[in-house]
């Protein structure tokens, strides 16, 4: 027979002990399950590298949301990922439509599964945090590889805050003084990128600038990435190597400086004109 307490055969009635320590089992075992599941469920996978080389030396972004600029130089094969802004979007004629934005995810869909970024970065709208945080989320969920920018304000690194709390990669954006890397740092930002154009435009020395946040970030043993960004030229690129720094987002002008070279062209040239006089044509 079945104990009308258990439903077992052959178990007598449960002492009072004995069900309320089952009973708080059940609770522990349910409140472990339910955290699991919401922790799942409110938390991003962090993307992983499609680049079967891991390319811990250098990171180039193209700074661009042109796809015609796109369909040029992302084969290059030298571009870690895309790297966008709102002035950037504006000029290409990408609306931020409520509430679901297509334009916006159909731009992040094709750098993804059509070029195979491993990043591509989308500054969040908003000016309050829980504004921020909302269109973070909502870029976020266009695709695993977006990295969500943030401004350096008050309102900015509280939303960064929850953002890397839920999971998201996060960059800390329109940054300037070196207090702010260390900041950055403190947040567990993925990357901190100074305005490497507005700096030079306040007045201060942009490279030296850059060399002491790499400093001062060196010597907490960050692993952030300093991305300097709005460069200038592709001297800029490598005056900034020398100073340490490794993360770059170039516009396609500083792009195709950096792709070309004269003296190269015209040695290249010269050697497949030589190579074509070599070429005789079979006899038939």
């Amino acid at each position: 027979f079945f104990s009308k307490c258990t439903g077992r055969r052959g178990c007598g009635p449960r002492s009072e002990l004995e069900s309320m320590m089952l009973r708080r089992s059940y609770l522990n075992t349910r409140k472990r399950l339910s955290s699991m599941f919401r922790i799942q469920k409110r938390r991003f996978a962090k993307p992983a590298e499609r680049d079967t080389k891991e390319r811990k030396d250098i990171r180039l972004y193209l700074e661009s949301a042109d796809r015609a600029e796109w369909a040029n130089l992302l084969p290059l094969g030298i571009f870690h990922g895309i790297n966008t802004n709102p002035l950037l979007l504006q000029q290409a004629g990408i609306s931020h439509t409520a509430p679901t934005y297509p334009e916006l995810r159909e731009l992040v869909r094709a750098a993804v599964d059509d070029y195979e970024v491993n990043e591509i970065f989308v500054q969040a709208w908003g000016t309050t945090k829980e504004e921020l945080v909302r269109t973070g989320l909502h870029a976020r969920m266009f695709d695993r590889h977006v990295v969500v920018a943030l401004p350096f304000t008050f309102e900015g690194t509280q939303a960064a805050a929850e953002l890397i709390e839920r999971g998201a990669s996060v960059c800390m954006a329109n940054s300037y003084a070196q207090k702010q890397a260390l900041l950055a740092s403190a947040l567990q930002a993925d990357y901190f990128s100074p305005c490497i154009s507005s700096i030079n435009e306040s007045g201060e020395d942009a490279i030296e600038q850059c060399m002491q946040m790499q400093k001062a970030l060196s010597g907490v043993n960050s692993e952030i990435r300093i991305m300097a960004a709005s460069l200038k030229s592709a001297d800029e690129v490598v005056e900034l190597a020398k100073a340490g720094i490794k993360t770059f987002s170039v516009s396609p002008q500083v792009a195709y400086e950096l792709a070309y070279q004269p003296l190269t062209t015209k040695e290249a040239d010269e050697c497949e004109r030589i190579t074509q006089g070599l070429m005789v044509e079979s006899k038939q």
